[in-house]
């Protein structure tokens, strides 16, 4: 985290030299009020009045250094926090597929969020007040000293017991920061799920457990922050009974002296301003070393996404397909449970291949392996003869397009969502608009591409949301398309006149799962891939498949009631 504290060092030094320009003004308040005060006890008029016209202009100073010190650590703050979220989002881009999802993207926000809320307040800005204090501390006790050692040591010895302050509290408070972090990750996941699930909620009358669910992590997230916040008083109340004793022990000794005549009344009253300079920063810098320690478990977790995204890819893009995806006895498990049994299989260039199955067969984790989302399976993946793991990992992004099942579009317009900030040509837009009939819903939208589609979509159907899908990956006119169940929210007639147009581009390898077991669209595809159980059982065109009376066709017939039939 320090280097982030340094990563703009001119900001850095301006604003700790103008906060110890203040600092030492403050220092200097005393020996004003000592000479104040051994003017008028001495009445002296004329050096009251100078001195009163001194101060006047003194704290006017004094207002625009303060003002300087805000400015110069806010344009401090922003430029430090601005690199540090920037280097906190790449790395968590940087992860990949796996590693991305076994945190919650609640996780993730609150790390752009509360994290980052909690370094601003709890490690930067404690840091930066810290030399404040420190040059306080210093030039009172330069000033101190010269009024009189004695007096220096009594306060010395009083101040020396708010030392074991961070040693009392500092591990725990670090635990309980720790918790507050963990806990308001939890409730931002938390209701981040119930407002996706808003219409379910609405729907199925779940209001009441809902609020149940809210209410408990609501209740946890703030009894953890009054935990932390009572342990902080906790440790400030100790040090203010320090604090309070140094002064008084100031005083004390400062007042013998006056008696004896060793020391002027202004000297007492320099003594009483100046206790706040020892015991004050004193206290505060316990205060803040003990915050800053209870950091360190979120800067961890912080900087360890930051690494991520300092580590060179080794990954190479593939930039052309020449013949084949072959596969070897494939094995994946998630965890420890088995979802892919021995795959072997061929996918050759240019061809049809749709993959059937029951839910839950390995069908979309096939896929996800073929398009590089994992990389911890056994077996080889060969895209034209070479492993996509072995030696060197060997990306698909530039190869094959992919239409999730789960289509997600971002809060922008639909020419956004499928343009995805790159420039193609008009004869590029056109096709990838008419073939994934994009083209026919948009002329009844007032502003056509420019139509902003809302949070996820929500201004557009289920069957537009999966046609934008569809005129995305199509824009890109990669040789491989993927589709996982890429027609299944669109009606009957335009699921197959889309697919139909798919299977008719002869130069582009088509690799689909569907539930859609239509004749009239399966007898179109080259091979029909049949999983069961995480292996592949079958495999043949529609008709053979059916001659077999296998695994095919016993799905087939189950389900033929469901088909669609443009015939029907």
């Amino acid at each position: 985290m320090r280097q982030y504290m340094f990563k703009h060092k001119f900001l850095l030094v301006t604003t700790v030299l103008v906060r110890c320009i203040g600092a030492a003004m403050q220092v200097y308040i005393a020996l004003l009020i000592q000479q104040l005060i051994d003017y008028v006890v001495g009445g002296d008029m004329n050096g009251f009045v100078k001195a009163i016209l001194f101060a006047a202009v003194y704290f006017s100073l004094m207002g625009l250094v303060d003002y300087l010190t805000s400015a110069t650590q806010a344009i401090y703050l922003k430029k430090t926090l601005i690199a540090l979220k920037r280097d906190v989002f790449k790395g968590i881009l940087a992860k990949d597929y796996e590693d991305f999802n076994k945190s919650n993207t609640a996780d993730y926000l609150s790390n752009l969020t509360n994290d980052m809320n909690l370094i601003e307040a709890n490690y930067i800005t404690p840091f930066l007040m810290m030399i404040g204090d420190v040059v306080i501390f210093v030039g009172t006790t330069a000033v101190l000293l010269w009024i009189n050692p004695w007096v220096t040591l009594a306060m010395f010895l009083m101040a020396a017991l708010l030392m074991i302050v961070p040693s009392l509290f500092g591990k725990v408070l670090e635990k309980r920061q720790n918790k507050v972090s963990d806990k308001q990750g939890m409730f931002t996941s938390k209701i981040k799920d119930i407002f996706q699930g808003y219409e379910v909620v609405k729907s199925y009358r779940m209001i009441p457990s809902v609020t149940h669910e809210f209410n408990v992590v609501n209740d946890e997230l703030e009894d953890a922050k009054f935990k932390s916040t009572h342990l902080k008083g906790v440790a400030q109340a100790v040090s203010m009974i320090f604090a309070i004793g140094t002064q008084i022990a100031g005083m004390a000794i400062a007042g013998y002296f006056v008696l004896l005549g060793q020391m002027t009344v202004g000297n007492l009253f320099a003594v009483v301003q100046l206790g706040n300079g020892i015991q004050g920063p004193i206290m505060w810098i316990m205060q803040k070393v003990t915050q800053i320690k209870g950091m360190s478990g979120v800067n961890e977790k912080i900087m360890a996404l930051i690494e991520v995204g300092k580590r060179e890819s080794n990954e190479v893009a593939l930039s052309e397909f020449k013949e084949s995806i072959r596969l070897e006895n494939v094995h994946f498990a998630y965890e420890e449970t088995p979802v892919l049994n021995g795959i072997s299989y061929t996918f050759s260039k240019n061809k049809k291949y749709a993959i059937v199955g029951e839910s839950g067969c390995g069908k979309s984790t096939l896929i996800k392996l073929m398009m590089g989302y994992y990389r911890d399976y056994e077996g080889q993946i060969l895209v034209d003869g070479q492993d996509v793991k072995n030696p060197i990992p060997l990306s698909m992004t530039e190869l094959a397009s992919m239409i999730h099942q789960n289509i997600y579009l971002f809060d922008k317009t639909i020419a956004d969502n499928i343009f995805l900030d790159q420039t193609f040509a008009d004869i590029q837009i056109k096709r990838a608009l008419t073939q994934s009939g994009v083209t026919k819903f948009i002329k009844l939208l007032p502003e056509a591409l420019k139509t902003a589609v809302g949070e996820n979509g929500k201004n557009l159907s289920g069957g537009q949301k999966q046609r934008v899908a569809i005129a995305r990956a199509l824009i890109q006119e990669m040789p491989i398309l993927m589709l996982d169940e890429g027609t299944s929210a669109l009606d009957l007639q335009t699921a197959y006149d889309i697919e139909k147009t798919l299977l008719a581009i002869d130069e582009l390898t088509v690799i689909t799962i569907t539930h859609k077991l239509s004749e009239e669209i399966l007898s179109d595809y080259d091979e029909i891939i049949v999983m069961d159980q995480g292996q592949i059982v079958e495999s043949g065109s529609f008709n053979h498949l059916l001659t077999q009376k296998g695994a095919f066709y016993q799905l087939y017939t189950l389900k033929k009631d469901d088909d669609f039939s443009v015939a029907s």
